[in-house]
């Protein structure tokens, strides 16, 4: 987790910082996680 903080801190992704980085972190891993198995299961439809 440590890296990808240090690359998202790097490329500045976010404009505020209301809401620490590690959630937000954490919201974008969660996402692709739901999204990939959508679309596994989708594939195997």
């Amino acid at each position: 987790m440590l890296k990808v903080k240090e690359i998202v801190e790097e490329l500045k992704v976010f404009e505020r910082n209301k809401v620490p980085l590690e959630i937000k972190i954490l919201g974008i891993v969660t996402y692709i996680q739901t999204s990939s198995v959508r679309r596994t299961a989708r594939s195997t439809i």
